[in-house]
């Protein structure tokens, strides 16, 4: 009995969230697109990393959505070249807006300096791929962790 009130209580307080965020959001949440990125700075992290600055163009037709554990490897043959971490930012609903992001590299250990210069080569470049990962939190306290793999690198530039 008390585990039937818990589930029923779990699908009132679902339902609830889909009702107060719109059933409208919710389909425009696919909606949301990245429409520029650009560099701003570069400093060098260590002998093995970088910090990046980004200014990144967002249009979000949905609602706020705030973003951590924000995750990256770039990926050449199947082997991780370097992993990307960021700072946890809130998408701003209803805008367009530019986000100034920090993102720190750091090149995997066992990658040469010869496996990087290769990347020089917008042909190279265009064969490596890229995984990301991020948990995605509604203003209602659900939460996923979203994970995209392999996705070429070619449809980001």
């Amino acid at each position: 009995m008390k585990n039937l009130l818990k589930r029923i209580l779990l699908i009132a307080v679902s339902a609830m969230a889909l009702c107060l965020t719109g059933c409208k959001d919710i389909k425009n949440i696919k909606n949301i697109k990245v429409t520029s990125v650009a560099v701003e700075t570069i400093t060098p992290n260590g002998l093995r990393g970088m910090v990046i600055g980004l200014a990144v163009g967002i249009d979000n037709p949905s609602f706020n959505v705030d973003l951590s554990e924000i995750n990256g490897a770039l990926k050449l043959s199947g082997k991780v070249l370097g992993r990307v971490t960021m700072d946890p930012f809130t998408l701003h609903g209803r805008s367009a807006e530019t986000y100034h992001l920090r993102a720190v590299v750091a090149i995997e250990k066992g990658v040469t300096l010869s496996e990087l210069a290769v990347l020089l080569d917008m042909e190279t470049l265009n064969r490596c791929m890229v995984d990301v990962s991020a948990r995605a939190t509604l203003k209602s306290g659900l939460s996923k962790v979203l994970k995209f793999n392999d996705i070429p690198v070619k449809d980001l530039l």
